[in-house]
């Protein structure tokens, strides 16, 4: 079976739980954030963010107990456990500062990549602006499905050269990711990915033997990259992307607990 990514995202959003809304603050309202939700941050990044189906995701997942802030600021005035940037294909500048001021500060920030559909030039982009900010080198986006037809979610009509086209040898079932880290678990991916060069103890999940996302301990925080969206998985209630995200949110001896809507309480793993 060869499935589009616009097929599978209509399928998704199809079986996906009614969303539940988010408290949406400005920067000068910091002060009135419930207690609960100020540990952690969902930022959207507006144009910047390319998979408008992995923010609703998060979204569904983690309901009032975390904030979505439209744009960060540098001192967001109370202290920060997780800020969570979901689907971004672009950043400026002065994003990516306050997201390294952040992590200086013991901030834990979750980048994940919405650009496995760019155009060429675009993803281009997307690679010097990682390996610039965050000194995060990735590969050219992997069809998980071969033979997968021109029309398949692409959002730009510059085709990537045929010759230079990567694909992984799966057997015609759903392909998955393995990740490793902060839990044990395999969640299902329909479209594309984004390798990662990485040390192999930084390696937190891989799709066969190549390895799609990252964790990287700073001076302060620690640095989590994904080569494949969660949130697609997250917004169609996948049990599995919502026990990855349960165990990413519990971990940590300072965390806060905090619930996820439609995920069960299972063990996981902690570095």
């Amino acid at each position: 079976m060869k499935m589009s990514r616009r097929y599978f995202m209509g399928a998704a959003a199809g079986s996906a739980a009614t969303l539940w809304s988010f408290p949406l603050i400005g920067l000068d309202a910091s002060s009135s954030w419930p207690e609960s939700s100020r540990d952690c941050v969902l930022l959207d990044v507006k144009s910047h963010c390319v998979l408008r189906e992995s923010l609703q995701g998060y979204q569904a997942a983690l309901g009032d107990r975390c904030v979505l802030l439209m744009e960060p600021a540098s001192n967001l005035g109370c202290p920060l456990r997780l800020v969570i940037v979901p689907g971004f294909a672009s950043m400026e500048p002065s994003l990516a500062k306050t997201l390294l001021g952040l992590l200086r500060e013991g901030t834990h920030v979750l980048l994940e990549s919405g650009a496995s559909f760019l155009s060429p030039a675009d993803f281009f982009a997307h690679q010097k602006m990682l390996h610039r900010y965050f000194d995060i080198e990735v590969g050219r986006p992997i069809e998980l499905w071969p033979g997968k037809s021109a029309d398949d979610g692409r959002r730009s009509a510059q085709p990537w050269p045929k010759s230079r086209k990567k694909t992984l040898d799966h057997p015609q079932s759903a392909p998955y990711v393995s990740y490793s880290w902060p839990r044990q678990t395999e969640v299902r991916d329909f479209s594309r990915v984004i390798p990662v060069s990485a040390r192999a103890m930084d390696v937190i999940a891989k799709t066969g033997a190549t390895p799609i996302a990252l964790k990287r301990h700073t001076a302060g925080g620690t640095l989590i990259f994904l080569g494949s969206p969660l949130g697609p998985a997250l917004r169609a209630g996948d049990p599995e992307a919502l026990s990855w995200l349960q165990s990413l949110v519990h971990s940590g001896p300072d965390a806060r607990k905090i619930s996820l809507i439609g995920a069960k309480s299972r063990p996981f793993f902690r570095t």
